[in-house]
């Protein structure tokens, strides 16, 4: 039988995150998330919904009412943006087959970096003024 507490364990470990992390990024105490998650307690309602929208999900689909994941309600579901430093800080990111240690990691948010860097710098040379006649 499904229950809250499997659903909200299957979601936590879609997003590859241990109730430590879920805690640091939503205030929900990792202890509180482990009574969920055995079904020894019941979140509230907004609890619920703080939940939903980490998982990026529905309180339906986490109440067990509806067997999709995603919200197709609206039917106008729009991605959220990723931010690159948050992904590369996750456990386990690999390149090719090969595992990223940190400085890895950090070597490539220098380069994404000083692209960034560079195409700001050429955008602002081309709005500057007589610089469209070169």
């Amino acid at each position: 039988m499904t229950t809250v507490g499997s659903i909200l364990r299957e979601l936590r470990i879609l997003k590859n995150k241990t109730q430590k992390e879920v805690f640091q990024d939503t205030g929900i105490h990792n202890k509180t998330l482990s009574g969920y998650e055995n079904n020894v307690s019941e979140p509230d309602f907004d609890t619920i919904k703080t939940l939903a929208v980490y998982y990026e999900t529905t309180t339906d689909y986490i109440l067990g009412k509806i067997n999709n994941k995603i919200s197709t309600v609206s039917g106008l579901e729009e991605k959220k943006p990723k931010d690159l430093k948050k992904i590369l800080e996750q456990h386990e990111i690999m390149f090719s087959g090969t595992p990223l240690n940190d400085e890895d990691k950090q070597a490539i948010l220098d380069i994404v970096e000083l692209q960034l860097y560079k195409r700001a710098k050429e955008l602002n040379k081309r709005k500057k003024p007589g610089s469209d006649f070169l």
